[in-house]
């Protein structure tokens, strides 16, 4: 497994939490995520580094995990498909 690395549009509210609402796949597709089940500071066990994991459910209904480490966001993906 690899990093993908993506852009997200997130809020950033008052208080300094961050809540992604897109995830812009290739540049082009714009893929709203419905719900955020859980965010934790976690490692990035297939690709290595740890960050900000943030559990999201998209609107196709699959359950992704989604990372935040050192301001980039990121997706692990299988070395094959990228």
């Amino acid at each position: 497994m690899e990093r993908k690395y993506i852009d997200v549009i997130c809020l950033n509210d008052q208080l300094g939490n961050i809540k992604p609402l897109y995830i812009i796949w290739n540049n082009e597709r714009k893929i709203p995520i419905i719900r955020v089940k859980e965010i934790a500071p976690r490692a990035a066990l297939k690709s290595g580094g740890s960050g900000l994991r943030f559990t999201c459910i998209f609107e196709n209904h699959q359950e992704r995990h989604l990372f935040f480490d050192r301001g980039r966001w990121f997706v692990e993906m299988k070395e094959n498909l990228l």
